[in-house]
């Protein structure tokens, strides 16, 4: 609200990003969050900001496939395939995406493939400490470690531990939100290390932890 009043329309679209972007993580009605993408989408396209709209609907895409509607992308403009063929934070957003609803899903094939593309594109990408960051490691673990149990290649464990160790200091700054999250990440690793009885526990601490600072 400051930033539009000041008219830093730059800011004050930054700003609504990292707020709504991660809208579809906290728990937030599916059909909710969908229509304060569209609002956002419609910000942003009348303040021609290209590439916080293209990212917004990339976010759109997967709340639609998570309802069911699957809704089509409308024809993409020659000004956003260059946006998403040379803007790294845009790949990332878009990659990631894919790999989130592919793992939703279960897609082996479709997960293991943007989930090469994004952690190919993550490191060069600014703001890595934004909020939406911590959530993206935490599901990259998640499919890591899946991704690990089924092809059985060591690499994909690694990057598995990669983002524990992520979400273990995401959790050091904000127990609140967090704690839950790595307390899944090791119940991962440990499953795919077959220590079952370890799995256990630390499934069990995660399910504490998020009643305890009442995660949805």
């Amino acid at each position: 609200a400051a930033a539009m009043e000041s008219g830093d329309i730059l800011q004050a679209a930054l700003n609504i990003l990292v707020r709504d972007g991660v809208f579809l993580f906290a728990g937030v009605n599916l059909q909710t969050t969908q229509e304060k993408c569209a609002k956002v989408i419609k910000f942003m396209e009348d303040k021609k900001l290209v590439i916080f709209m293209t990212q917004m609907q990339y976010i759109q895409h997967s709340v639609f496939k998570l309802i069911g509607i699957d809704e089509k992308p409308k024809d993409v403009s020659a000004e956003e395939a260059k946006i998403l063929a040379t803007n790294s934070s845009v790949k990332v957003t878009y990659n990631y995406q894919k790999a989130y609803t592919s793992f939703m899903f279960r897609l082996y094939d479709d997960s293991k493939n943007y989930a090469e593309k994004y952690l190919d594109c993550i490191d060069s990408t600014w703001a890595n400490l934004w909020l939406q960051h911590a959530f993206q490691a935490f599901h990259m673990g998640l499919i890591s470690f899946w991704l690990a149990r089924k092809s059985r290649e060591q690499r994909w464990y690694e990057r598995g531990k990669r983002s524990k160790l992520a979400l273990k200091k995401w959790a050091e700054s904000s127990q609140w939100t967090f704690e839950n999250k790595w307390y899944l990440l090791e119940a991962e690793e440990s499953y795919c290390n077959n220590n079952f009885e370890v799995a256990k526990l630390f499934y069990e601490k995660a399910i504490s932890s998020a009643k305890e600072h009442k995660v949805r």
